[in-house]
């Protein structure tokens, strides 16, 4: 998958849950997603090593403010 299909595809993710809102017993409920991915080359990088650049990804955008979509652009 190409990195900007993959942005593009998590941010409508995340715009479409911001979209909405669930009536709940004690009030409406807002939901956001917050979301990160890594991408580049990978040639002798193991999966828990890309795992990890993504998780990277996850928790910086988590720390920018939430409801947002980040990337972390691997070298190699």
């Amino acid at each position: 998958i190409l990195p900007e299909v993959a942005g593009a595809t998590a941010e409508r993710v995340r715009a479409a849950f911001a979209a909405r809102t669930v009536e709940t017993e004690t009030g409406p409920l807002c939901c956001t997603v917050s979301a990160g991915f890594a991408f580049g080359s990978t040639d002798g990088m193991s999966f828990d090593k890309v795992l990890s650049a993504a998780d990277k990804a996850l928790y910086a955008a988590k720390r920018a403010g939430r409801n947002r979509v980040l990337d972390i652009r691997l070298a190699g």
